[in-house]
């Protein structure tokens, strides 16, 4: 035998070996799978399958075991949003043989699918070792983002609200939602989602005490909460007392409802005896309907929400199924039900994420001195060019230039990073606060954060317990991530929230947007603001808040009245001195507050304002508001147990209500102190904005409320801006003869002289705009004259 072929034949066996040897090692893998844990998974993902974008929705995830484990279930969230937002929210769950196990975690809505979102099982943890892979189950989530208005309803009848779905065929969006007490989150933040829960007939001390108390800082938060079910009233509403707008004193039957039959808009018959309940409204809540001398429908706001009560069963025949109900209850829940542009075109960002690139804006992170640097370089060139060799020459030793100009030039350069990083040595933050305070003391903090790394590693940060986080990753990172490179950890621990930046590069920005951080030691804003004989707001407001405010702003009747500065527990007058006051004629008011300059030192005041007037959940909040601006610390977040430095913007804001003290005598209320409120649409396209309405081919209903009280009696009502586009007519409500009348169109005035009050519905006037082509046109706008009844 050759040499050759004995080395061949060497060759081969080597060859084998490692063959042999690569087979056992995928065969020991293989041995190794088989005696994994084998984990099915379910998931249930928002209500019923939707998801609200831009809110905090639950995720129930249903995992069983065929062996004992423990370990970290991780919902990774690829940014769907183009905001950089990447998150991965972590839970540890522990698995006993063969036993499902329930766990919820909150997520942001938006739209899902397998390429932008990936659920992964760690055993112990999701910082050892790979995930095991899912033996049977979807390990992805996959869901449209919804923007509509969800309503819940618990209730013994499923079908209960069912009668709002007529809406839908008017080209709203809007979606009711049947749960099981079971089926109800008991964390505030996770009833986000939900624009109103309607308790109707039900027996509401079945919730858990932690379900209870959710709603009711659900509600304090923005919720809308409705409390029914006629005889069946008191069950619906017995662990809510406190927060109920009426006392409830027993029941009444009627023969019809002439006030409900009014506001929908169509006959009503009940042919026998209905059953209502009845009840007295409690101090601060407001009767918005009455029937046969009893209230039918109260509202009491709580705090950034409220509660209503209605008289009578949801559910209970003829008044569920008739005609009108949904028209009706589009009016009593104007304002709580989001309306969105059907046809889905264009995108809304949330507010909080639009204020992410605010917090580059780094106060604590200056440019070098550009004069400095100049002179370091000149200093350098000097003395590596003429004086060295000047020295050197002198010397005759010009041979050591090839040891000293390195030398000097690893100095020079130590020397220029040393100063041009003398700020970017230690761990700091930069936050944004956006406090929208509800007149009562407590207020909504929402907050976005820019942490900066001042070295190269992983980051963990510490935050309140039950604050929710968002995430994106570094700043200065170059090129798209992909599914599995995420590198944001959110853990919800039993007394904090954990957020990990992992392999952060050095000088780099990591973004957290923090929500459902209740303040309840806000404060408020306390004023006495009306009009006077002229017509002009005079007054005065009060900080009664827990910070020296600056550049306090009062918005109100299409004007911006500056009030400068006022400190904790001072007042300011409402300036009469027209260079304070701004005619906004909805422009953008943040342009006019503060214009470009080129010492821009108000850059971030102008951002923040901007993205919260445009917000299309701020812009019906927008007419008649005040805000101003600190920058104290109210948002502190820790690493290691030690506080992060932070520079911190707070932008402070809450509604205003005109204070109608009227007495009796001659009232008149001028233009832009009315807003209407738009209560259905039925149009393909359709978007409110600062400057105005988008409207497509099709209707628009809205509502101007009048002034409160019964103790009015109008003698002109008077509607500016009923011009519009040519393929566009405007008609007004007449609620006695029950159908549409158009408005004067010559002079973009329509006046009602004789007998005002058959055109008040509710103490609303309602407006309808039809339009058989895309339009663009401005609100109109109510004038009232009339005699006050009021001693």
């Amino acid at each position: 035998m050759s040499l050759c072929t004995r080395s061949l034949r060497g060759l081969s066996l080597w060859v084998m070996a490692l063959l042999v040897l690569a087979a056992s090692l995928f065969t020991g893998s293989g041995t190794a799978n088989a005696d994994a844990p084998k984990i099915q998974i379910q998931t249930e993902l928002g209500y019923k399958g939707k998801l609200k974008e831009g809110k905090w929705n639950p995720l129930k995830i249903t995992l069983t075991s065929d062996q004992d484990i423990a370990g970290d279930i991780v919902v990774q969230i690829q940014s769907y949003q183009g905001m950089g937002i990447e998150s991965s929210y972590v839970q540890y769950v522990e698995l006993p043989k063969d036993t499902p196990k329930e766990v919820v975690i909150g997520i942001p809505g938006g739209y899902l699918n397998k390429d932008n979102n990936q659920i992964l099982f760690y055993e112990k943890s999701y910082t050892e070792g790979q995930p095991i892979p899912f033996d049977l189950g979807r390990n992805y989530l996959q869901s449209s983002q919804y923007s509509g208005a969800l309503i819940a309803v618990l209730s013994d009848d499923p079908d209960t609200m069912n009668f709002m779905n007529a809406l839908n065929g008017r080209g709203n969006s809007l979606n009711t939602v049947p749960l099981k007490a079971e089926e109800l989150p008991d964390q505030a933040q996770l009833l986000n989602g939900l624009d109103v829960l309607v308790i109707n007939n039900f027996a509401s001390d079945t919730l858990s005490a932690a379900q209870q108390e959710a709603i009711a800082h659900w509600v304090s938060e923005g919720g809308t909460l409705v409390l029914s079910g006629g005889a069946g009233y008191v069950k619906s509403a017995a662990p809510f007392a406190d927060i109920a707008p009426v006392q409830w004193t027993g029941t009444t039957t009627v023969q019809s409802l002439p006030e409900l039959e009014k506001l929908g808009g169509k006959p009503l018959s009940l042919q026998e005896s209905y059953t209502i309940s009845t009840a007295t409204p409690v101090e601060g809540a407001e009767s918005q309907l009455e029937g046969n001398g009893n209230p039918l429908i109260v509202s009491k706001s709580q705090g950034m929400g409220q509660v209503m009560y209605a008289a009578y069963d949801l559910a209970l025949e003829p008044v569920a199924s008739w005609g009108g109900h949904a028209d009706a209850w589009a009016s009593i829940l104007r304002g709580a039900l989001p309306l969105v542009n059907p046809g889905g075109m264009g995108y809304y960002q949330p507010m909080l994420e639009s204020l992410g690139y605010v917090t580059e804006y780094f106060p604590s992170l200056k440019m070098p001195s550009f004069q400095l640097l100049l002179w370091m370089l000149i200093g350098y060139a000097v003395i590596v060019g003429p004086l060295l060799y000047f020295i050197l020459k002198k010397v005759d030793k010009r041979e050591w230039a090839w040891l000293l100009i390195p030398a000097l030039a690893v100095v020079a350069s130590g020397t220029v990073y040393t100063v041009g990083s003398s700020d970017r040595t230690e761990e700091m933050a930069h936050t944004i606060n956006v406090i929208e305070m509800d007149g009562e003391g407590s207020a909504l903090k929402s907050s976005v954060s820019a942490f900066f790394s001042p070295r190269s590693g992983n980051y963990t940060l510490e935050f309140p317990k039950n604050t929710y986080l968002r995430a994106g990753g570094s700043s200065n990172s170059f090129g798209g991530s992909r599914l599995g490179d995420n590198n944001t950890y959110i853990r919800a621990a039993e007394n904090e929230t954990l957020l990990e930046f992992r392999n952060m590069p050095q000088w780099s920005l990591g973004k957290v947007y923090m929500q459902g951080q209740g303040y309840n030691e806000a404060g408020k804003l306390t004023s006495d603001i009306r009009l006077d004989a002229a017509g002009q707001i005079v007054g005065q407001v009060t900080n009664e808040t827990k910070s020296d405010l600056e550049n306090v702003v009062l918005v109100m009747g299409g004007k911006a009245y500056r009030m400068g500065d006022i400190k904790q527990g001072e007042s300011a007058e409402v300036p009469q001195d027209k260079a304070q006051i701004l005619t906004t004629n909805h422009q953008n008011l943040s342009n006019l507050l503060y214009p470009y300059t080129n010492n821009d030192v108000y850059n971030r005041e102008r951002e923040v304002l901007s993205m919260y007037s445009y917000s299309p959940t701020n812009i019906d909040k927008t007419s008649t508001y005040i805000f101003g601006w600190s920058k104290d610390h109210l948002t502190n977040y820790t690493r290691a147990g030690k506080e992060v430095s932070s520079d911190q913007l707070n932008f402070w804001v809450q509604p205003i209500q005109m204070g109608w003290a009227l007495n009796e005598g001659e009232i008149t209320i001028p233009y832009g102190f009315l807003t209407p409120e738009v209560t259905q649409v039925n149009s393909p396209i359709f978007g409110t904005y600062v400057h105005g309405v988008e409207l497509g081919q099709g209707t628009m209903i809205m509502e101007f409320p009048l002034l409160p009280g019964d103790d009015v009696k109008y003698s002109e009502i008077s509607i500016k801006g009923t011009r519009v586009p040519g393929v566009a007519t405007m008609e007004l409500w007449n609620a006695s003869s029950g159908e549409w009348e158009p408005m004067t169109q010559q002079n973009s005035v329509h006046v009602i002289a004789d007998n005002p009050e058959q055109y008040i519905v509710n103490n609303k006037i309602r407006i309808m705009i039809s339009t058989s082509d895309h339009v663009n046109f401005m609100m109109p706008e109510l004038s009232l004259k009339g005699e006050s009844q009021h001693d």
